[in-house]
């Protein structure tokens, strides 16, 4: 089975290899409890140094809306209607 492996290092970069199926089949990799803060909900410190190198360090700015991020603003757009307007069939006399 192709596998991509992690090289050591703060820049991301990776290897491909292979392992026998047998090695890898039906085996299953958890999160690291070293990887989840104390209050169970966020994670480490550790987490984070891990994927900086994926998320990089420079994080988009998101502007606030009433104390709301906006990522986007939408516009209703609504296809033409074709059909005839429904009529519930317990509304027909």
């Amino acid at each position: 089975m192709a596998t991509i492996l992690r090289n050591p290092g703060s820049n991301y970069t990776v290897r491909y290899d292979k392992v026998p199926l047998e090695k890898v089949a039906l085996s299953e990799r958890k999160f690291p409890e070293k990887w989840i803060a104390p209050n169970r909900i966020d994670v480490a410190d550790e987490f984070i140094e891990y994927v900086r190198p994926l998320i990089g360090n420079d994080w988009p700015s998101v502007p606030l809306v009433n104390g709301i991020q906006r990522v986007t603003r939408f516009t209703p757009l609504f296809a033409e209607q074709k059909l005839e307007k429904y009529m519930p069939q317990a509304y027909i006399e």
